[in-house]
């Protein structure tokens, strides 16, 4: 029996195969051998076909959706498919991917998996899913976006399909900025470089008796989001082609550059050395302004009127002015529990999610940007220049559609992401990291331990 194991690291991923054939193996088709429906062909059975969800629990707006979207389709399917759906904690650790690796290693795990864009190459090397290209088909994925199919695609097979899709944007307060006479880029072609955001953010930095109120909070969760926020600033990459090699990239010379930078806000008081691991709160904020996700426009949007007081603009250039912003969402993939009777009703549960009208009312009711290109032209978030929220939705559409760039692909990004984090956390948080010497070395560490468990990986 073959088996899949990453060690060495305080988070760990470890796959036994348990179906009878080695992980490699795909469990599917071969490509090009399509078992789906053609369009508009309608699922037809002799019998009810049962399914199983396994998902992260999300914020209230995710939960209501996922609930309807189910809901609905039970009712368009009934006496054809049932879906039944089991939520998994994400906590801010990696408490998700770890449950869902206790299943994979079981035998347990449900018939459709929602997982995190970057984990695909890791589940699919792993065999916990299967191709799912043999069931969609052809033109179904041309409007999603280029790099959304890229991020769901490993060894040249589609394995998942996405519903909406986040990136990483600097929400500010509009009072404070203007008071400082601070104007705020609303192109991407002037957007502010790194090095503007820790000189503006170091002046908006202020100090009312015991109480500081910084220039910026770094705000999302101390686990996988450090890596995700700010891979983009060691501009040599992170690891190799291959993803494979971390040494040489993450403490490469790029690599320490940026370690240096993130000490540098802690140091310049630009930001609070404990400010990472706190989300955005734009009711109590706790700076000036917030580096985070776009998961959080739903905290924006709950200000009502008082929205109008906080605004929204571009990821940092880098000092050449180019912009690398983080992209990347969730997405729905097959597992190989999923017994070849079930794999077509599978697929048209996907597909029913992802569909147009699925993906439309998820990013409308999660606030998050759509997966599929047409909808940046046709739902008014983004098209209407009446809309309220249109500056905000505006900032994130020209971003991803210009902008956008992946987290690394590897077979080993639980180690990776867990690795990269720990170091950056320490980097800001640590108090003896205030030399080039010293961070090289933290980030060799890094590195060496995310390579030897990716050559403990059998790729296959």
């Amino acid at each position: 029996m073959k088996k899949f194991l990453t060690v060495g690291c305080c988070a760990v991923l470890a796959f036994s195969c348990v179906w009878g054939t080695s992980c490699g193996e795909t469990g599917g088709a071969d490509k090009g051998e399509f078992l789906g429906l053609k369009e508009g062909e309608e699922f037809t059975t002799d019998s009810k076909v049962s399914l199983t969800l396994t998902r992260p629990t999300g914020n209230d707006a995710q939960e209501k959706w996922w609930t309807d979207m189910i809901a609905a389709f039970n009712q368009e399917f009934s006496g054809r498919i049932e879906v039944s759906c089991t939520t998994l904690t994400r906590g801010n650790g990696r408490e998700y991917e770890q449950n869902v690796s206790l299943q994979a290693s079981s035998g347990t795990i449900s018939d459709v998996l929602y997982l995190d864009g970057p984990f695909i190459a890791t589940y699919a090397n792993a065999g916990v899913i299967i191709p799912i290209d043999n069931y969609i088909y052809e033109g179904y994925t041309d409007d999603f976006l280029p790099y959304v199919n890229e991020q769901n695609t490993y060894n040249d097979r589609l394995y998942a399909l996405s519903i909406v899709d986040s990136t990483v944007c600097l929400f500010y307060n509009k009072q404070i900025l203007k008071q400082k006479n601070i104007t705020v880029p609303t192109s991407i072609g002037n957007a502010w470089t790194f090095d503007d955001l820790k000189e503006i953010a170091t002046s908006l930095t202020s100090t009312s008796g015991r109480t500081t109120c910084y220039g910026l909070q770094i705000a999302g969760d101390a686990g996988e989001w450090l890596s995700y926020a700010f891979t983009p600033l060691w501009t040599d990459g992170v690891i190799d082609s291959e993803g494979k090699l971390t040494t040489g990239y993450l403490d490469g010379a790029a690599g320490v550059e940026a370690g240096m930078y993130l000490r540098s806000l802690v140091k310049d008081k630009a930001v609070s050395a404990s400010a990472s691991g706190k989300d955005f709160s734009a009711t109590t904020p706790l700076a000036a302004m917030a580096l985070t996700g776009t998961q959080n426009i739903s905290e924006y949007l709950a200000l009502g009127d008082s929205m109008q007081d906080w605004g929204v603009t571009f990821y940092p250039a880098d000092e050449d002015g180019k912009i690398a912003a983080p992209c990347g969402g969730w997405t729905l993939g097959i597992t190989k529990n999923c017994s070849t009777a079930k794999r077509v009703a599978a697929a048209e549960f996907i597909k029913y999610c992802t569909s147009k009208e699925a993906c439309e009312s998820c990013a409308r009711d999660t606030a998050s940007p759509p997966s599929r290109l047409s909808l940046y032209n046709s739902m008014p978030e983004y098209s209407d220049g009446t809309n309220a929220m249109n500056p905000v939705y505006s900032i994130i559409k020209e971003q991803l559609l210009t902008s956008a760039q992946l987290r690394p692909q590897t077979v080993g990004y639980e180690v990776f992401s867990t690795q990269m984090s720990n170091a950056i956390s320490n980097i800001l948080k640590g108090t003896d990291y205030d030399s080039q010497t010293k961070i090289k070395d933290r980030l060799t560490t890094a590195a060496q331990l995310i390579d030897k468990s990716i050559a403990q990986i059998t790729i296959y």
